[in-house]
């Protein structure tokens, strides 16, 4: 065997040798999260390689929705998940030790994540007309369902007047065409394949009256004290991979409908979230929502800062 060659060998042994070690090096971490646009930061960040890069080994398990998600972190299957503001708000109430450690999606406005939608031959223009109603909602003290009422209730309605029925967002059109529902409160996709039998009633997202956080990432106490510098990287990642997707809506587009059931000419065209682009989450954009949650008796009085780790 010639010199040359043994070296080519020897090199090739070498880098195999290094791939090696870097995977061994690889940190795992589990999380839970849902396949719809504000919650899917680590699809992006696992195709893009961040993860890797990071001496990541991400296992992403798909689940129905927050509540799976906050339900599963507090049974130890998993690591760091996706939720909601009610749904971390919610399981502190009632002790458990969760907290959000990075934002992920972040309502900055104009264009609104929680949409109210009315068939195309509705009369109904405002909360006043809406008393006395029937409102398709996704899940009762859901987020989308209070903001529903804060919107009545702001435009010369009185939302306990109104009944709420459980739908699942794609059956909401045709209960909307068929006057099962006089009106429904849905989110992407769904509002963007709504729109040929439905149109909008609201940018329920605007009732807030400023930026709130849409989705973020949770994790326990436990976890976050004995992981910190795994911590930092997954923070770096989840930084990074907004970054990326806030620039590139149509590869990211492309990404998601391989992870969900949003058809491709759904998820080219559908209004996307923004990823908030800092990762220190600001206490207002939490409290926002809690407040909204006491105001309609779903939640004892909170301090924001109880659910954002230090």
């Amino acid at each position: 065997m010639s010199v040359t060659r043994c070296h080519a060998i020897g090199v090739v042994a070498g880098m195999l040798a290094m791939e090696r070690a870097a995977a061994d090096e690889l940190r795992p971490i589990e999380i839970g999260t849902i396949a719809i646009d504000p919650c899917a930061q680590p699809f992006y960040a696992k195709d893009q390689g961040f993860f890797t890069a990071a001496g990541i080994d991400a296992k992403i398990t798909i689940l129905n929705n927050s509540s799976a998600a906050v339900a599963a972190l507090a049974a130890g299957s998993i690591d760091i998940a996706s939720s909601s503001i009610p749904n971390a708000a919610f399981a502190h109430a009632h002790g458990i030790p969760i907290r959000f450690i990075a934002p992920a999606g972040i309502y900055t406005g104009p264009i609104g994540n929680t949409i109210a939608m009315v068939s195309k031959t509705s009369t109904i223009r405002s909360g006043a007309d809406l008393e006395r109603k029937t409102v398709a909602v996704a899940a009762l003290k859901d987020m989308t369902q209070f903001e529903m009422s804060l919107w009545i209730d702001k435009t010369g309605g009185d939302s306990k007047t109104v009944r709420l029925v459980e739908l699942p967002y794609a059956e909401m059109p045709a209960a909307l065409e068929q006057g099962r529902a006089d009106a429904a409160v849905l989110i992407e996709p769904y509002v963007t394949t709504a729109k040929t039998s439905s149109k909008i009633l609201a940018n329920l997202s605007a009732t807030l009256g400023g930026p709130y956080l849409v989705s973020g990432w949770v994790s326990t106490d436990d976890w976050i004290r004995r992981n910190p510098d795994l911590l930092k990287r997954f923070i770096a990642v989840m930084q990074k991979t907004a970054a990326w997707a806030n620039r590139h809506q149509k590869d990211s587009a492309d990404i998601l409908v391989r992870y969900s059931k949003i058809r491709p000419d759904v998820a080219a065209t559908m209004n996307r979230i923004h990823y908030a682009d800092v990762m220190t989450i600001d206490a207002e954009t939490v409290q926002r929502p809690v407040d909204m949650l006491v105001k309609y008796g779903a939640l004892a009085p909170m301090s924001a800062k109880d659910i954002i780790a230090s």
